[in-house]
């Protein structure tokens, strides 16, 4: 499992955008079947799991879970076997 630590970034532009490019990578890393974790804060990203899920299908992974524990918010994704 690949694990990113996004809580602490400071992006300049919109949270959503630099989310989709973090998944979008994250394809390109993953192996088929092989799962990811992505770190975020809640007070950044502060979206329902249905855009998660959105975003996980726009960059074609899928969305395995979404945890929220305080301030915050673990992505779990998979590359899908082909």
């Amino acid at each position: 499992m690949i694990k990113e630590d996004h809580r602490n970034i400071s992006c300049g532009g919109d949270p959503f955008n630099y989310l989709k490019s973090v998944l979008k990578g994250l394809n390109i890393q993953l192996d088929p079947g092989q799962d990811a974790e992505i770190m975020v804060l809640k007070e950044k990203f502060p979206y329902s799991k249905g855009t998660y899920e959105g975003l996980a299908r726009t960059t074609k992974l899928s969305l395995i879970e979404v945890k929220e524990s305080g301030p915050d918010v673990e992505i779990f994704v998979r590359k899908p076997k082909e």
